[in-house]
């Protein structure tokens, strides 16, 4: 409707526009229809002055008054009477008058001054001024000289003939150019006449047309007023139009259910008195009448809520939308037209939706901060069950005793992971999914998580191998804690769900794709039992799990992929899944983790300690003081340490610890985070500021969870590393070695030496897949072993380099599974030389295999003998 009325007004403007050229044009030809006429006029003005002066009779007239002076003169000559010397001087003088007014004349003048004229004029004019004085003489003297006046008068005559037939060929040729100019003027005047009349009949016609179309535009308007009348009528809104003034001029039938007031009472009124509840200098009728008057600022209507006021003075929401008309700020008579709404239920809507949110969101806080509380505190329980029961192992059992070991190991390690998932799922709900960004080598942390994996993967019949399709990816930025989550439970997946198939882990950079730089992508492609294409996206949702059955073939707590996702958010990047069901399953990580140029400086983040368990140390002594509020945690942490040959002294709180570190210097501190009285950071920056004898100790943080910004709080506190509970006793051992100047380099050293066969990591095998099986995946890892090494054999570094590094990658990651650690650095060696293109560093490699395999495989048949005995 408001199209069409702006479309109106915009052809109305352009027909007075259309018009405007032609009132120019006609006003132009009616002033030269004026001019024109104004010069006809004076040219026959001029024709009628020449027509009175009759040049032709006047100068014809002088030749006839030249005979008249010749006939007197001959009466006087024969009878010089007095009588008839006055009639020789009247003609005389007459031809003198008729002389000077010809030369007085605006019309003959010219033509006496022209060369045609000019001798004749002169005759006449010199015998006329000759004469004058025998003519006034008197009468005697006149009779005695009228032979001297009328000598020369055939002479005048004769020039008086002349000038009159020079006259008669001038004015006959002036009359012909009279004509020809007069007909030429009248025909431009009709000219201008004919055009004015087009003009005039063009007029006409855009003037009928004008009215045919403003007829039909006041049928369009009266339909749309009409239309307007029944929308205005019809309305469930209030609407109500006032002038300039704020004086009601209109009020529609919802106005008056609305308001309680007839539209008879409410006219003429003031709006903003009558309909508001609040005072004219109250906030919301000063912003309305002030956003009315600057509606320069914003085009759109003007939209408020404000209080309004019924005719029986109850208040009510409302919603007011104001049209400002264009023309307010000039002061014309302007309209107003106001929509008003009665938001009521709208406002109570809202106030129960509120409601509901904040319960809602407290609810979602309350279990947030249960889980968060739950999963951290049943950590500690379950580091004093792992630890116990690492102590009792190491404390001798009975075969019998070892096996129900095993199984409460495995159902801790489990618990130990359901705990961990719903805390990291407590951690995103609560934004706390932080991520750093590290230098890490992304090549070697695939390596490592699909070694991770090996032993499962062998255990249920399936080949787990890596393929780089664009080669090394190298050293890049990123977290590679979230990265190695991620990708483990991807990998964990397919192992769970993928039973004598295969496993392909794939990476690729997809550098420059859709304009992203840095952009890695990681597929873990299966050959198991797929996923049906209904359920791809609910994999990714808490707690789904797609076999709820009791049969179910894979336990877990359907938080796994959840959490993925999360972090791969969290991480700037994505993750996805393809597969149908009985075809198997293809997941894909893709992030932003932008390759480390060589010589790049990178942040350092506090370490985190990680370390293999079961590793034997160098043994010294270091005296530790051990900071912890749980009793039961310092009893097991104690006997760690004490069993690696440390002594310990306890504190209870940091407050405590305070206190004992001013007492004594100690080698190192392990610093509870959370604690009553003083917590970790505050004691850690008491001890470093005190200036007492532990100083500068080595402070190592103890966490259930150690988010990468609160590893950058330790680390300002004045913490060295951070090591994250439950801790096994190896890794404890390891990291306060490594923590002390001198220990690290003893424990590097030890690592060359490492042992040929970890039996804590092959213990772990055994608790999670039983001494049967395990028995039987050894032996085809010496089968597979011996095919291996045979090959390896055969093969040289400088022509079959890569052959070499397929081998030697399948085979560590089948190493570390089986806690084979000798013959996985000696493969781990050759191939990192491989790699930097150091076949010299790959061949010494190479010679040590076959040697280090053969004592590796001794250990693997007599571990495998006990197992079968057991």
């Amino acid at each position: 409707m408001a199209k069409a009325a702006g479309l109106a007004a915009i052809w109305r403007q352009a027909g007075r526009w259309r018009l405007l050229p032609a009132a120019l044009l006609a006003v132009l030809l009616l002033g030269a229809i004026v001019f024109l006429a104004l010069e006809v006029r004076l040219r026959l003005a001029a024709l009628e002055r020449a027509n009175s002066d009759n040049t032709q009779w006047v100068m014809m007239q002088a030749e006839v008054e030249v005979l008249r002076l010749q006939q007197a003169l001959a009466a006087a000559s024969a009878s010089p009477d007095s009588e008839r010397l006055d009639e020789v001087r009247r003609w005389f003088n007459v031809l003198y008058s008729r002389i000077s007014m010809l030369e007085q004349s605006v019309i003959y003048a010219p033509l006496l001054a022209s060369e045609d004229y000019m001798a004749d004029h002169r005759l006449i004019r010199g015998y006329l001024d000759s004469r004058v004085g025998l003519i006034d003489a008197s009468d005697p003297v006149l009779a005695e000289a009228l032979d001297r006046v009328g000598a020369e008068l055939p002479a005048i005559r004769a020039a008086a003939r002349e000038m009159t037939l020079n006259a008669l060929s001038d004015f006959a040729a002036q009359s012909d150019m009279n004509r020809e100019s007069i007909s030429a003027t009248l025909i431009r005047l009709a000219v201008l006449v004919a055009l004015l009349v087009a003009l005039l009949g063009g007029a006409a016609v855009v003037l009928a047309r004008l009215f045919v179309w403003s007829q039909a535009q006041a049928g369009a308007l009266r339909e749309t007023g009409e239309r307007l009348s029944t929308i205005v009528t019809t309305s469930a809104d209030a609407i109500v139009v006032t002038d300039a003034e704020g004086s009601i001029r209109a009020f529609n039938p919802a106005a008056e259910a609305i308001f309680g007031l007839s539209a008879e009472a409410a006219m003429g009124r003031n709006a903003l008195k009558l309909l508001f509840a609040e005072a004219a200098d109250g906030p919301q009728q000063t912003g309305m009448v002030t956003a009315l008057r600057n509606r320069g600022i914003s085009p759109d209507p003007l939209r408020i809520e404000v209080d309004a006021r019924r005719a029986d003075g109850t208040v009510f929401p409302a919603e007011v939308s104001i049209a400002r008309p264009s023309d307010m700020e000039q002061g014309g008579d302007a309209l107003v037209v106001a929509f008003v709404r009665d938001i009521s239920d709208r406002r109570a809507a809202e106030r129960d939706l509120t409601r509901a949110l904040d319960r809602a969101l407290a609810g979602e806080k309350a279990k947030a901060e249960f889980l968060a509380v739950m999963s951290h505190e049943m950590r500690t329980p379950l580091a004093g069950l792992l630890g116990s029961m690492e102590l009792m192992r190491k404390g001798g059992l009975t075969p019998a005793q070892a096996e129900l070991m095993g199984v409460m190991e495995g159902a801790g390690g489990i618990l130990l992971e359901h705990v961990n998932s719903v805390l990291d799922l407590s951690r995103a709900e609560a934004g706390g999914l932080a991520v750093e960004a590290v230098e890490f080598d992304l090549d070697r942390l695939v390596d490592e998580t699909v070694a991770n994996q090996a032993g499962l993967a062998l255990a249920a019949g399936n080949r787990l191998r890596v393929e780089r399709l664009s080669g090394d990816l190298g050293r890049v930025r990123g977290d590679p804690g979230r990265v190695r989550q991620v990708l483990l439970n991807l990998v964990g997946n397919a192992v769970k769900f993928t039973r004598g198939g295969e496993i392909t882990v794939e990476t690729e950079r997809l550098a420059g794709r859709g304009g992203a730089v840095g952009q890695v992508e990681l597929r873990v492609i299966d050959t198991g039992i797929g996923i049906a294409e209904a359920d791809l996206e609910r994999i990714f949702e808490d707690f789904v799990t797609l076999d709820a059955s009791y049969g179910r073939r894979a336990g877990g707590t359907g938080l796994g992929l959840g959490i993925a996702r999360r972090l791969a958010r969290a991480m700037g990047g994505e993750i996805g899944a393809e597969s149908e069901a009985g075809e198997g399953s293809l997941f894909w990580l893709r992030l932003p983790l932008p390759p480390v140029a060589e010589g790049e400086a990178v942040a350092d983040p506090l370490p985190v300690a990680v370390a293999e368990e079961g590793a034997e140390r160098a043994g010294v002594a270091l005296e530790v003081l051990l900071v912890e509020d749980h009793q039961i945690n310092r009893l097991i942490l104690r006997r760690f340490l004490e069993a690696g040959g440390h002594r310990v002294t306890e504190a209870a709180d940091g407050q405590e610890a305070v206190e004992r570190a001013a007492e004594r210097g100690f080698d190192v501190i392990l610093m509870d985070i959370s604690m009553p009285r003083m917590d970790g950071l505050a004691a850690t920056r008491a001890i470093r500021s005190g200036g007492g004898p532990s100083a500068r100790s080595r402070i190592l943080a103890l966490t259930a969870h150690a988010l990468p910004q609160e590893r950058v709080a330790f680390r300002a506190a004045g913490m060295d590393m951070a090591l994250t509970k439950p801790i096994a006793q190896a890794a404890l051992l390891e990291a306060v070695e490594r923590a002390v100047g001198g220990a690290g380099e003893a424990v590097e050293e030890e690592a060359v030496a490492a042992p040929v066969l970890d039996a804590a990591g092959l213990g772990d095998l055994t608790r999670h897949v039983g001494p049967v099986t395990a028995a039987s995946l050894i032996r085809r890892l010496i089968d597979e072993g011996d095919r291996s090494v045979e090959a390896l054999g055969r093969l040289a570094p400088e022509a079959e380099g890569e052959e070499i590094l397929r081998i030697c990658h399948r085979m560590a990651g089948s190493a570390g599974t089986f806690g084979t650690r000798r013959l996985r650095e000696v493969l781990v060696s050759v191939e990192a030389a491989l790699k930097t293109g150091d076949t010299a560093g790959a061949a010494r490699g190479l010679v040590q295999v076959p040697g280090v395999w053969q004592a590796t495989r001794e250990a693997l048949v007599v571990a495998s003998a006990a197992m079968k005995a057991a």
